[in-house]
């Protein structure tokens, strides 16, 4: 039989080489003699086994049987796949209960929290509405996930209340698990509504930017005055006695890059559960980095990296959620067909009852979907992903990070694209370094035999 390479990536690490397969997303550790025979066949487009030396042979034969030969003329590439839209249970739903902010943060990509309207309040009617919504299109799913979310969702404690009695009572109802989370800025945040999101289980992830110079000077009030204090004044009572994660959610402009490793720190150090670091999104041109920012980008989370692979090998787990979810992904084998859940599964709602593919882009009149009324429509889902991935197969089809990654983020994608007229792929470099980084790290955690930390990533990821 005729045989032909499947799309594979060879990386180096400090005690040899690893063997990524794209299309299945699997790992493998392979010894100096594979390699050899790896270098030595690559570039032959075909193989006919039998015409290959005993030796080689071999090593061929469990490299196909790793799936890294397959027959020639075989389809061994993942497609796109014609998702049926209507069919899809709706598992995720972000609740805009506050199109309406008391900050006004210097990178907002939300227009100020009203996504470019007037500021409005989602009624405790429409929330629990809503809910029902979530609940009723979930199928035979056993879990369902709720994302309160603004602008400042605390601006509006009526809707969340409802929201959130709405989710409890459907759950003993229909024997559902709806699982809430709250995003939030916290300078709201007082004793009642810190013993209501303990009582509730609510998970929080609360956007703080670090040291007080530096959140200061991005999340200032509306009287540009700094919002730090405000925070970690109620951030004791709010992490103390939590019995759901409370998450920093940190964005930073490029120019702050280069004080990654202090910002976690910092958080950590404040007693957060998880941090997450986030690039900030380019909503005006001089949010673009240079290549110095992208390189400092990258040497942060390098460096947090090296610090977390000490501390996992050591049975401790650094909380730092951008590694831990890429770990936990490479763990479980999980391959991407799409870039993420939006318009699958995962619908947004803002604060007039219209239905959008994606929180990020609500207000997007080409991602509005339908309305809490009629519900979504699957023609509409259908148009506006295929607006928002128009070109994206074609262009990834020959990156090794595309089972990973699968076109990025919708909207990180529209804003460089379509809002600053830039060219695709401006930001893929970046991505596929920071992949390269985590089957790194993955490989050294399997070669140290931190079985106990990765079956907890795993585990995490499937909750």
């Amino acid at each position: 039989m005729i045989y032909e390479w499947t799309d594979h990536q060879i990386f180096g690490a400090e005690n040899g080489a690893i063997l990524f397969g794209v299309d299945q997303g699997s790992l493998f550790f392979i010894d100096k003699p594979t390699h050899e025979v790896l270098s030595r066949w690559k570039t032959s487009r075909t193989l006919d086994l039998d015409d290959v030396p005993e030796g080689d042979r071999e090593i061929l034969e469990g490299l196909r049987d790793a799936r890294f030969l397959a027959p020639s003329g075989a389809r061994h590439r993942i497609e796109a796949l014609d998702f049926d839209i209507a069919s899809i249970p709706l598992t995720t739903m972000v609740l805009e209960v506050a199109q309406d902010c008391n900050l006004a943060c210097t990178y907002c990509y939300a227009g100020g929290g009203s996504y470019g309207r007037s500021a409005c309040l989602l009624s405790p009617d429409m929330a629990r509405q809503a809910v029902r919504k979530l609940v009723d299109d979930s199928g035979d799913r056993d879990t369902v996930t709720l994302v309160i979310f603004g602008g400042e969702p605390l601006l509006n404690m009526p809707a969340v209340r409802a929201a959130v009695e709405e989710a409890q009572t459907l759950s003993r109802e229909r024997g559902k698990q709806v699982f809430v989370s709250l995003t939030t800025n916290g300078t709201l945040l007082n004793s009642d509504i810190v013993e209501f999101i303990h009582i509730n289980k609510i998970a929080v992830a609360l956007s703080l930017d670090g040291p007080a110079d530096l959140h200061d000077t991005n999340r200032p009030n509306l009287a540009g005055t700094g919002s730090y204090a405000a925070i970690t004044a109620n951030l004791e009572g709010l992490l103390s006695g939590s019995s759901a994660a409370v998450a920093a959610r940190v964005t930073l402009t490029p120019d702050q890059w280069c004080r990654i490793e202090e910002v976690f720190y910092h958080l950590m150090q404040l007693g957060f559960h998880e941090v997450g670091i986030a690039p900030v999104s380019p909503v005006r041109r001089e949010l673009l980095p240079n290549a110095d920012q992208e390189e400092a980008l990258l040497q942060g989370f390098s460096a947090l990296a090296r610090t977390f692979l000490k501390a996992a090998q050591a049975n401790r787990l650094l909380p730092f959620t951008n590694l831990i979810d890429l770990l936990a992904r490479l763990h479980l084998g999980q391959t991407k067909s799409v870039s993420c859940g939006a318009g699958y599964g995962y619908l947004a709602v803002d604060a007039e009852g219209s239905l959008y593919v994606c929180h990020r882009l609500v207000g997007e009149e080409t991602c509005r979907v339908g309305n809490l009324d009629d519900g979504a429509d699957p023609g509409e889902i259908r148009r506006a992903l295929d607006k928002l991935t128009c070109g994206k197969q074609e262009m990834c089809r020959s990156c090794w990070a595309r089972t990973l990654c699968s076109g990025g983020c919708h909207y990180e994608n529209h804003l460089r694209e379509n809002l600053l007229g830039l060219p695709p792929g401006g930001s893929c470099d970046f991505i596929r370094r920071w992949f390269k980084l985590g089957i790194e790290v993955y490989a050294e955690l399997k070669r140290s035999g931190a079985e106990e930390i990765l079956q907890r990533l795993g585990k995490r990821l499937k909750c």
